[in-house]
């Protein structure tokens, strides 16, 4: 793929099918994996090899937000479902989510959430 065949996305939320349709599909017992979500960076440093494991374990209202999620050396997330943007914390990230996919995060109550809080 050359550049000439990438194109811009100004809005995560024109790709949503397209991603849900190339999703590949379950393989076993993704429970554990669903529990949490870690990334490992490595590094070498004057003559040292870093490895770097993070673990994060994501919550919207008490639910868990599962899913493959990545950290970059320079420390910016990145997530599966929206693969070519990335964001400056973690925090950031789960804001976009809820942005972009309101449905997944609606309340119970049918309320949706209330981002102000």
């Amino acid at each position: 793929m050359g550049e000439s065949d990438l194109s811009a996305v100004t809005d995560v939320r024109a790709r949503v099918a397209e991603v849900e349709q190339n999703q590949p599909p379950a393989r076993g017992d993704t429970a554990a994996h669903e529990r949490m979500l870690e990334t490992v960076r490595q590094d070498d440093y004057r003559g040292h090899h870093i490895v770097i494991h993070t673990t994060y374990r994501i919550e919207v209202d008490g639910r868990l937000v599962t899913g493959h999620l990545g950290v970059t050396n320079d420390g910016r997330v990145h997530y599966h479902a929206v693969p070519n943007l990335s964001f400056p914390s973690a925090v950031d990230l789960v804001r976009r989510l809820i942005d972009t996919f309101p449905d997944e995060f609606e309340r119970s109550d049918g309320t949706g959430h209330d981002l102000g809080h």
